[in-house]
């Protein structure tokens, strides 16, 4: 992940940052390793913005692309007005959600059970020769501008797989739903370790301490506990981490409690993830949209996240759904491309 400065900004105008991004008939750039460039530029100027909700249209979680910024964050995908929009797919995002309040009250206990179930979950420990493998469900958003307004558009949900060595430097994703990748899928290989994102790697995420108040000294970096950006962007790392990574057992109870000491950090008695499964949720609100964690209700496993609106934003309204994940596996491999089972993608 790339460290940005926590310092106070000015919010970026991100309706014109896409003026910045460099066009595909200035390039010589394969158009799907182009179009990866502009989402992870726009995402990174997206992700620092502390007035803008995070939609996703893929997660990169861990993988650094072969540009100057290596990216974490969700990314919105704007379209050129006229011809060039990815889809014509302009289906809204979820919407009419009905956001349960959070409440600190049963937060502790809930925290200390999916704590100790992450404890307990067995660990899987890859060679510097294997890869991290993890398939999920995934839904994203990008900004369409048919017609000069800017109108969200947020895919059906759909497979993701992804192969990491643990150094980082190997890389592989499956996504044929992406709007932009190449439906083969692409090799994301850097050449060198100093490519590597900031805790992005397994070999970096295993050397995590466990103290959860040393875990959340480096997630804030320079921000300060308590000023909502911070509080926001600290929150929103740690979540990361659940999604396309695996972590020692006691590393990830770690990252559970040091969650919950993260200022606005919720529960909610009642959430559901993509696929329809009930659960409870930890939460935490930001300027536009709230974070969710989803966990079983009964083995308090973690299922998977979500995004929903909670202001108005991009002609969406409250209770718009943005951005879903759930987690379908986890395993160690031999190859890119090799399945769990053994089969070959």
């Amino acid at each position: 992940m790339m460290r940005t400065s926590r310092r106070p900004q000015k919010p970026l105008d991100l309706g014109d940052f896409d003026l910045l991004l460099p066009r595909q008939v200035e390039t010589s750039l394969p158009e799907a390793r182009q179009n990866l460039l502009e989402e992870a530029l726009w995402a990174e100027a997206h992700r620092t913005a502390p007035s803008a909700p995070r939609s996703r249209s893929r997660r990169t979680v861990w993988i650094a692309l072969p540009v100057a910024a290596a990216v974490i964050g969700g990314a919105v995908i704007v379209a050129p007005d006229g011809s060039g929009a990815p889809s014509t797919d302009t289906r809204p995002p979820k919407a009419g959600v009905t956001l349960e309040s959070g409440t600190a009250k049963g937060l502790s206990s809930a925290v200390d059970r999916i704590s100790l179930a992450a404890a307990r979950l067995p660990a899987l420990e890859p060679r510097q020769d294997q890869y991290i493998y993890v398939e999920s469900k995934v839904t994203g958003g990008w900004v369409d501008r048919a017609g000069g307004k800017e109108k969200l558009v947020v895919s059906p949900l759909h497979s993701r797989q992804v192969w990491h060595s643990p150094d980082g430097l190997r890389n592989f994703v499956y996504e044929p739903g992406h709007k932009f990748m190449d439906k083969n899928g692409e090799d994301l290989d850097l050449d060198h370790s100093g490519e590597v994102a900031d805790r992005g790697s397994y070999n970096s995420v295993k050397a995590l301490p466990t103290d959860p108040d040393a875990l959340l000294a480096r997630f804030y970096g320079s921000g300060r506990m308590g000023d909502p950006q911070a509080d926001w962007t600290a929150f929103g790392e740690v979540g990361q981490l659940l999604e396309e990574q695996i972590a020692a057992p006691r590393i990830s109870a770690a990252l559970f409690k040091a969650a919950a000491r993260i200022p606005g950090v919720a529960l909610v008695d009642r959430a559901t993830d993509a696929t329809g499964r009930a659960g409870i949720a930890i939460t935490h609100t930001g300027p536009d949209s709230r974070q969710e964690w989803i966990f079983d209700r009964n083995t308090y496993q973690y299922l998977g996240q979500r995004e929903v609106l909670v202001k108005p934003y991009r002609g969406l309204e409250p209770g718009a759904i943005t951005y879903e994940t759930v987690v379908v596996k986890r395993a160690v491999v031999d190859a890119k491309k090799e399945l769990p089972d053994g089969r070959t993608l």
